[in-house]
């Protein structure tokens, strides 16, 4: 399955709600605005339910500091979709944010992954995120 940028079907919007936080210098992360982009699985076939956030940096390019996988849903939506065989622990990993396993992090990570679970505990960001995912998994208008 290919993740695929929100804001390559929904530019204005994907850029008018993305999450973004200002690093102030002095911190242990490099001072700059970060943006918490969005990618939704673009096969058909899957209802995964989750979203990857890359983290990237004003300031610094294309260079990624966090891949965060997130999905909203409990652990047995994710035992039953990953199909069987997957314990309910493997299941688990999917049904809460954790830094992608599969993308580089760098050392600055797992700050950006404490910063998105306070995000997260706003309903109304969790809110966004599904709308986003719904509307992303429309049939695409030809």
């Amino acid at each position: 399955m290919a993740m695929t940028a929100f804001y390559t079907r929904f530019e204005d919007l994907a850029f008018k709600e993305m999450r973004a936080c200002t690093v102030s210098p002095g911190k242990e992360v490099p001072a700059d605005d970060y943006g918490f982009l969005e990618f939704y699985c673009d096969d058909n076939g899957c209802n995964c339910h989750r979203v990857i956030i890359k983290v990237l940096g004003r300031g610094s390019g294309d260079k990624t500091w966090a891949t965060i996988n997130y999905g909203w849903e409990k652990a047995e939506f994710y035992q039953r979709w990953a199909g069987s065989g997957t314990s309910l622990m493997e299941a688990n990993m999917f049904s809460r944010p954790v830094l992608d396993p599969l993308n580089p992090q760098s050392p600055h990570a797992e700050f950006f992954l404490s910063l998105f679970e306070e995000m997260i505990k706003d309903k109304a960001y969790v809110d966004r995120l599904k709308r986003h995912y719904e509307m992303f998994r429309k049939p695409k208008k030809r």
